[in-house]
């Protein structure tokens, strides 16, 4: 290598999930593909977000050695969208990201790991001037909302890059961003020459940072880095990270001897494949950066550090437009270019085009609609827009009230404050329904296009209550061109009208939502379902025979506009899943008590079909079942409308059990079949045993109660069943995480006994309960400490209480396997010279 030249090390994450939320709702739904996990970014997030901030690295015995956070050591960018789902749903991960970002500008000069990305994905070269300035302002405010700094570098969608990009990130201060080895086509140096030299095949140094100066009479310029393509490619899709020495390997291989100067070596990938991709990707990065870096001569750095340190030597020009993952450009965001993921045979992308061309026309009627409305209280609507992203930030109504007062320069009644939020709302949606996932795939009946899809219907729903003109129809005129490959699907038209428009929810079906679930739980007055906060005004319900009527009057207010609605509603259950709920709007108290009283009245006197006829005489026609409540409710209201039947079939089970269980021992002993039916019924009459012991306990980890729950186990094991309890198994994970996180203070010597014992018998019972919270914080809390307590033993005034104390801490770690060989060693170390 070069003599006295410094060779640096940058591993980039691009960590980033597509928003996932109900558009009406403003919440993630169940997704039963992502199961056994709640949705993706649950799934995603448990196996890749959460286990890089507590990285474990472990020895050959899978023992752990060391617990990382690897947001300290890489490069990364988050989401914005991702970043905000992580704040309410992962909050420890997300604290661990911002600590880690603090953290790394502490080691790197006051230049942390983060840098920003464009708002919601959207492929920035295929943006107008408008959306690509939003998208930027939107990335560097949420940045500095989260980081509490200004965002040097900016993470491009899929490295989507052109000139007219490149000056929004120049206009909104961002120094520089990454790009694909191929996207680049020539370089010179800055100084003194003026030969370029082509690079358009990937052969571009990636080893120096580069200058591009924007094409608009002025000097102005942003520093570009780009990847080490071979060495990224390896990493995303050859299993690099399977091998710990074979990354560290790998990496080397980026340096070069030809490179007379300070060289750096980068690679960027996709954050999921530490992690979600690659499973336990996540600890070999840690390996990799924690411990084999120390037998080469990397120094780990990030790319504003390097960059400061090392600005550019060359000029370079690039391929526009371009993106990392299409080799055409970005003809995997507009048409049938040929790249694709998850293609069946014979399969086509032409549908991407007439995709395109129906959100673009939609777009600019969107555009048309916004300005002509929000020019009516808004001094500019598009700068409004731009700074409309310190509401999505904080949706509280102060906060709402007080951008409205700013951006219109009065203080504005309740009704226009919802105009004007819901024009923004509109747009907000209108940039959404661009978000990349929709055309990456391989066919428009995908769910990430079915998701921007509803975007699209949620921003046409808004825009309708501002204007006439029916935006729809055109809308899947147009759209009706994208022709499915599945051809039971048909086109973009029957996909909308088939998965789309069923979803669109309305203020009724937040009502009827409302009013269903009342049955089966209590409602307080005031209470929040999704995004509406609803409140009970009056309720009155009524039970003949099996069947229950209710009459009731709520307000509903949504949290994201503030629009409020006040509606009365009628619910005739007639037992089982049979729901009639009818809905309309308040109209005065006289009105309300005279539809109440009367229908109470046919109700305790008449035929339920009078009822029938009284509910449309008021409400009309259109009612409301449990097919229209949000799922997951309407899930748990069949899961309680069929408990009954549950406990037939448990009871079931037990009897079956009791009766047999004597013979079906006796078979096991002769070594004999035992008959499937009956191991059926002794799993779920064990599990069930073991659940309810659990259940009704005061203390889960009383020893007594488990030796009662390892007598259970040994006798489901003695007919050969092993045991599958979720819920004990969730129970003894908090219970463990719980004791550690209580010891972490000031646990004494028969605390950490007793714990230990618990683990012992918990072992036994073979649940394998997730211990990873319990680890991250005997790790930081007590583990870590060892070494000091071991020190300090030289003081000691009672050397064999505080050595056993200190024993028992290992002992526990040893439970939650860490392995402890080192401070043992150390601990006998210190005491060997003491008679105990």
């Amino acid at each position: 290598m070069s003599e006295n030249k410094k060779h640096y090390l940058t591993v980039h994450g691009h960590f980033y999930q597509p928003p996932r939320e109900n558009p009406w709702l403003e919440t993630i739904e169940l997704q039963d593909s992502a199961l056994p996990f709640h949705d993706w970014n649950e799934r995603i997030a448990s196996e890749c977000y959460s286990p890089n901030a507590v990285s474990r690295i472990v020895d050959y015995n899978t023992r752990i050695l060391d617990i990382v956070n690897n947001y300290e050591m890489i490069n990364f960018n988050i989401g914005p969208t991702l970043l905000s789902w992580l704040e309410y749903n992962a909050p420890k991960t997300y604290e661990k990201i911002l600590e880690a970002d603090k953290t790394s500008a502490e080691k790197h000069s006051g230049h942390g790991n983060a840098i920003a990305q464009v708002y919601n994905h959207m492929i920035m070269p295929l943006a107008n001037e408008k959306d690509k300035y939003t998208q930027v302002i939107w990335g560097v405010r949420d940045f500095q909302y989260r980081f509490g700094r200004i965002p040097e570098g900016m993470w491009l969608s899929e490295t989507a890059v052109d000139h007219d990009t490149l000056k929004v990130l120049v206009d909104c201060g961002i120094k520089y961003t990454v790009l694909s080895p191929f996207q680049a086509r020539r370089v010179r140096r800055l100084e003194n020459d003026n030969a370029w030299h082509d690079v358009q095949w990937g052969t571009i140094d990636p080893g120096q940072t580069y200058r591009y100066f924007l094409k608009d009479g002025t000097d102005r310029y942003i520093d570009l880095f780009f990847y080490d393509g071979s060495i990224s490619k390896s990493v995303a899709f050859e299993e690099l990270l399977r091998n710990g020495e074979k990354f560290m390997a790998r990496l080397r291989d980026g340096l070069c001897d030809a490179r007379h100067y300070d060289q750096i070596v980068n690679i960027a990938t996709d954050g999921e494949s530490y992690g979600h991709h690659t499973m336990f990707g996540n600890m070999n990065l840690s390996y990799v950066l924690t411990k084999k870096i120390k037998e080469t001569s990397f120094i780990l750095t990030n790319y504003s550090e390097f960059l400061e340190n090392h600005p550019p030597a060359y000029e370079v020009e690039l391929k526009e437009p371009s993106s990392w993952s299409c080799f055409h450009g970005i003809g995997r965001w507009k048409e049938d270019c040929g790249c694709s993921t998850g293609a069946g045979p014979n399969w086509n992308q032409k549908w991407r085009k007439p995709l395109r061309e129906a959100l673009d026309w939609l777009r600019d009627e969107l555009y048309i609609i916004y300005e002509k409305n929000a020019g009516k209280y808004l001094k500019d609507p598009w700068k409004t827009r731009n700074r409309y992203i310190d509401v999505i930030l904080d949706r509280k109504k102060e906060t709402i009230e007080n951008f409205c007062t700013h951006e219109t320069g009065r203080k504005l009644p309740p009704s226009d404050i919802v105009n004007v939020i819901k024009l923004l709302e509109m747009q907000r949606h209108a940039m959404l329904m661009y978000t990349s996932c929709g055309w990456f795939f391989a066919d428009i009946s995908g769910i990430e296009t079915i998701q921007i899809l509803k975007y699209a219907a949620r921003a046409m729903q808004i825009a309708g209550e501002f204007q006439e003109i029916n935006l729809e129809s055109r809308f899947l005129e147009i759209l009706s061109n994208a022709e499915s490959n599945v051809k039971k699907f048909g086109n973009g038209k029957d996909i909308y009208l088939k998965f789309v428009k069923p979803s669109i929810v309305s203020v009724k079906h937040v009502v009827s939502h409302w009013a269903i679930s009342s049955i089966f739980e209590e409602y307080e007055r005031e209470t929040d379902v999704y995004c509406y906060k609803i409140k009970s005004l009056d309720y009155r319900k009524a039970e003949k025979s099996s069947t229950q009527l209710v009459v009731g009057r709520i307000e509903v207010t949504s949290n994201i506009t503030l629009e409020k609605h006040d509606m009365i509603f009628a619910l005739l259950h007639f037992g089982g899943e049979d729901f009639h709920c009818v809905i309309r709007g308040y109209a005065g108290k006289a009105e309300y008590d005279k539809i109440k009283e009367d229908l109470m009245n046919r109700y305790e006197t008449l035929p339920l079909t009078e009822i029938i006829r009284g509910l449309d005489e008021y409400f009309g026609k259109e009612y409301f079942t449990l097919k229209d409540l949000f799922i997951e409710e309407r899930r748990k209201i069949i899961n309680i409308l069929i408990q009954d039947k549950l406990e037939k079939f448990a009871s079931t089970y037990r009897n079956l059990y009791d009766e047999a269980k004597g013979p079906m021992f006796q078979l096991k002993e002769l070594d004999l079949q035992v008959p499937e039916e009956f191991k059926i019924a002794a799993e779920y009459a064990l599990n069930c045993a073991l659940n309810d012991l659990i259940q009704e306990a005061e203390d889960i980890g009383a020893v007594d109660l488990l030796e009662q729950a390892v007598g259970i186990n040994k006798e489901a094991k003695k007919l050969g069943i092993k045991l599958d309890n979720p819920a004990a198994r969730k129970a003894y994970s908090h219970y463990i995480c719980k004791k550690v996180k209580e010891l972490s203070g000031n646990g004494n010597l028969f605390e950490y006994e007793s714990l230990i014992n618990s683990l012992h018998c918990i072992e036994k019972l073979d649940l394998r309960p997730d211990l990873s919270d319990a680890q991250d914080i005997y790790f930081s809390t007590i583990f870590n400490k060892i070494p000091d307590k071991i020190k300090n033993l030289e003081k000691s005034e009672n050397i064999k209480e505080d050595k056993n104390y200190i024993l028992s801490l290992l002992i526990l770690g040893n439970k939650l396997n860490f392995n402890i060989e080192e401070y043992t060693a150390s601990l006998n170390k210190a005491t060997a010279h003491i008679s105990l």
